[in-house]
């Protein structure tokens, strides 16, 4: 606990449960050098303006040190008024008057900024590429068209975004031809799609190669017939964990 007290002089002390006391000095405020009827008037003002503030409901219940100040310019501005109502300029007195009087009225400091947090991350879009593909043949010919080029980059890059597990790659033939033929013909469309897939960065291990022959036709035919739809390689992609 502690409680100040006016020494001889008075200069203001802090006087401690342990009977220790200190001065406190303020600044040297410029009231100080007005003639005697003013600094009445300014210190007059001060300890009015004071008293006022400690009964204002809105200061006493505020979280800032306003009322804290305002008490002590009250007890300071009194004491000032005491001594200049005996025509004494009492200067300990009058400078700490007019420090808390422009404490009480500054400005309080602003909050501390709140800790800056980074935005979430936009999430990332969704993938929309389907998993099915299909590239298509010429007759007779085991060696995709120059589009499929593009077709199969697509896929490859895709599976990376997507997130795609391992390939299965289905090789197919048409009627035209005899059924022991068109399956090694359908296992070369596979494996010439496989392999292009692998230059394109799908490591071979993360592909299943198939041959159907012509046993599942796209469009079913009789024998012989030479169809597009059914000269084909199917590439499904498999979900990741599947």
């Amino acid at each position: 606990m502690k409680k100040k007290l006016l020494a001889a002089g008075g200069i203001a002390l802090t006087m401690f449960s342990g009977g220790t006391a200190y001065a406190q000095a303020s600044p040297r405020s410029p009231l100080n050098d007005l003639g005697m009827s003013e600094l009445r008037s300014e210190l007059r003002t001060r300890h009015d303006a004071a008293v006022a503030m400690t009964q204002d409901s809105n200061v006493v219940r505020s979280t800032d040190s306003k009322f804290q100040w305002a008490s002590e310019a009250k007890a300071w501005c009194g004491i000032a008024v005491g001594y200049a109502k005996s025509s004494t300029k009492d200067e300990e007195s009058i400078n700490k008057c007019d420090a808390f009087y422009a404490r009480m009225n500054a400005a309080p400091p602003p909050p501390p900024a709140a800790p800056y947090v980074p935005p979430p991350a936009p999430p990332e879009p969704a993938c929309t590429a389907s998993r099915a593909t299909e590239v298509f043949f010429d007759w007779n010919v085991d060696m995709p068209a120059g589009e499929a080029e593009t077709t199969l980059a697509a896929i490859a890059q895709n599976r990376t975004q997507c997130g795609w597990g391992p390939l299965t790659i289905t090789g197919h033939a048409d009627k035209s031809g005899g059924d022991a033929y068109n399956a090694k013909l359908s296992q070369r469309r596979a494996d010439n799609i496989a392999a292009a897939l692998e230059r394109l960065g799908v490591p071979r291990g993360d592909m299943t190669v198939v041959a159907k022959g012509e046993g599942q036709p796209k469009v079913d035919t009789a024998d012989g017939v030479r169809e597009p739809a059914n000269r084909r390689v199917e590439i499904l992609a498999q979900e990741r964990g599947n």
